[in-house]
């Protein structure tokens, strides 16, 4: 288990980027819960962590691609004229365990 930030470090209903062993990683605190997955969207970089949180969809803020913030997975990919001009759409993000342990949270890479 890697240390990521303290508990206190991500408001509720906020997201937040981090850099952990040599990766981006997004800490999202919705509903009470803590969600870390990938912080570079798959599709063309876009950090998403200055993107939108609605609830627990992430969208990124280059091209609008969605993720399930509970899962990575993708549930809106971008356009399929995007698609043709950019040489592909997007994929799931890589989500990791989080544990909250003394108001500090770690995830598994």
């Amino acid at each position: 288990m890697e240390k990521v930030c303290n508990v206190s470090d991500v408001l509720e209903n906020t997201m937040k980027g981090f850099f952990v062993k040599n990766r981006y990683i997004l800490i999202a605190h919705v509903g009470g819960n803590f969600y870390a997955v990938d912080a570079v969207c798959p599709h063309m970089g876009g950090f998403l962590p200055i993107g939108k949180l609605e609830d627990h969809t992430i969208i990124c803020p280059v091209h609008g691609s969605q993720y399930d913030v509970k899962t990575g997975k993708l549930v809106k990919d971008v356009s399929s004229l995007l698609k043709l001009v950019t040489g592909g759409g997007s994929r799931d993000l890589n989500s990791y365990p989080v544990e909250i342990k003394d108001e500090a949270i770690f995830i598994s890479l």
